[in-house]
């Protein structure tokens, strides 16, 4: 069974891979400040938190951790992790070293849907990764919408057409349309 359930999922990254991306409205994309932010959804409010993680490196994070917030004050906060092909993560995060932005996190609303698009530099390795451009892989994922099984997925992967020394540049000027 599980050989079947990664053949599923190798095939449908596969597919999703190299999708021609539609270039998304600049005006879905959630201007998200450090703190709460409070996204208004169908029937819900999902709040992100934007974090900031220092290192004692020339590295640095921020974090993107969502919870749909509950209908009554003191109720559960359920939050939505991130499905990965090994399991799931608690949260997005940006990659900054001193030279160069390494993976950019942007959120954006679209048709009442919530999604995060993670712009990655790909190729390379340690110090090019951080002192040259490079060509950015796009992941967009979906937050299904469930209240029991609260999940961003994986919908989509594409690249991006030109090499950029910031993956955020790469949001702006390829993913995001003026």
């Amino acid at each position: 069974m599980k050989i079947v359930a990664t053949l599923c999922l190798a095939l449908g990254i596969s597919g999703a891979y190299g999708a021609d991306t539609k270039s998304i409205s600049a005006n879905a994309e959630l201007k998200l400040m450090n703190g709460a932010n409070d996204v208004a959804l169908a029937g819900m409010t999902v709040k992100v938190i934007k974090g900031y993680v220092g290192t004692l490196t020339a590295h640095s994070y921020d974090t993107f951790t969502s919870y749909v917030l509950p209908e009554k004050s003191g109720g559960t906060w359920l939050q939505i992790p991130v499905d990965q092909p090994d399991g799931s993560i608690s949260q997005f995060r940006t990659v900054e070293s001193a030279d160069s932005t390494v993976q950019a996190v942007a959120m954006y609303r679209s048709a009442g849907t919530l999604y995060a698009v993670v712009a990655t530099k790909n190729g390379g390795s340690p110090p090019d990764l951080y002192l040259k451009p490079a060509p950015i892989i796009f992941n967009v994922y979906r937050f299904n919408g469930s209240l029991d099984v609260a999940r961003f997925k994986l919908q989509q992967t594409s690249s991006s057409k030109a090499s950029y020394m910031d993956a955020g540049d790469a949001l702006a000027k390829e993913f995001f349309s003026k």
